[in-house]
């Protein structure tokens, strides 16, 4: 991307094409904003009661904001930002679509092959201007160490916070953890009892979350916060974006992608969607049991509150 070019550039460049981006860009993401607003809720919640000045200086730099085409200036709003801009600009699309995973491949797994061998930052160049072929473990690290970094713009500052609101959710994103070759999960079915055949990825991303969370952000934040065990705050705190990365892959593996030590039962079509490009129609259909459902609601459950609880811990440390 070239340096100096702005979101209001991105913006400008791409809002005509915004509808039609729409679909691809809902499957190169990951939670949906429903799961991006409770791990922002759940860090809300984390820092006021752990230090509420950070907690006020992230309120007070968010409040700086003054674009409202992407969002509002709360931490919920401002936790889909970079989900927005993406559907907003193509532009903005093609230069931070790599940021939001880090995948690394089932059979043989390679951190640095997942993160395109780590490509430094130019230097000189503020994290929100690339590379493009940086993972979200990367991108997190970076925006980070800008947040810690007293020479960094106001402006750049913002966009670092409003990057890292988005994406210490989507390391913590077991479909955006894992390259099973699928898609991201989209192109397998997964039918637990006669309930009927889903995406994998809708039911990682959407359907567990609204189970664990509820219909409420901001309830199911609440809840989720007030259950984290009390000796679980510091220990999940520790490590590094790749350390979580390498955690949510095993996660992905040994739970989202357990069936796959059996056979596919089938084949599942899923009905086109009127006015989009069809999106891997026919898939392999897996049938799971209940304990799968039950292992898969207390995963997502604990990467809500493991997300939320460094997030809390980044911005604490990083926002001046």
């Amino acid at each position: 991307m070239a340096r100096g070019r702005s979101i209001g550039h991105w913006l400008g460049f791409g809002a005509a094409c915004a509808v039609a981006l729409l679909l691809p860009l809902q499957s190169a993401l990951a939670w949906g904003p429903e799961g991006h607003r409770v791990i922002a809720l759940v860090a809300e919640h984390v820092l006021q009661r752990s230090d509420p000045a950070a907690l006020a200086k992230v309120s007070a730099l968010l409040a700086t904001d003054r674009d409202d085409r992407l969002s509002k200036t709360d931490i919920a709003s401002e936790a889909n930002w970079a989900d927005v801009l993406a559907e907003k600009s193509p532009e903005a699309r093609t230069a931070t679509t790599a940021w939001h995973f880090t995948r690394i491949n089932a059979d043989s797994p390679d951190l640095a092959r997942a993160c395109f061998d780590h490509p430094p930052l130019p230097p000189g160049y503020p994290a929100s201007h690339g590379p493009q072929n940086n993972c979200s473990a990367d991108k997190v690290a970076q925006f980070a160490a800008e947040l810690r970094a007293p020479a960094t713009s106001p402006h750049e500052r913002l966009a670092a916070v409003q990057f890292l609101l988005n994406l210490v959710g989507d390391l913590h994103d077991p479909m955006h953890a894992i390259d099973h070759g699928d898609q991201g999960g989209r192109c397998v079915a997964l039918q637990i009892g006669s309930k009927p055949p889903v995406r994998l990825s809708t039911y990682w991303e959407e359907t567990l979350v609204r189970e664990v969370a509820g219909s409420d952000a901001a309830g199911g934040a609440a809840h989720i916060a007030a259950a984290i065990p009390a000796g679980e705050t510091a220990r999940w705190a520790e490590g590094d974006p790749a350390a979580w990365a390498l955690e949510t892959f095993r996660l992905a593996k040994s739970v989202a992608y357990s069936f796959t030590a059996g056979k596919p039962t089938g084949t599942h079509d899923f009905p086109a969607v009127k006015g989009q490009p069809a999106v891997c129609a026919s898939v392999p259909l897996y049938r799971v049991g209940p304990e799968y459902e039950t292992k898969a609601l207390a995963t997502v459950r604990e990467r809500l509150a493991v997300a939320g609880v460094r997030l809390a811990r980044l911005l604490r440390g990083t926002v001046k």
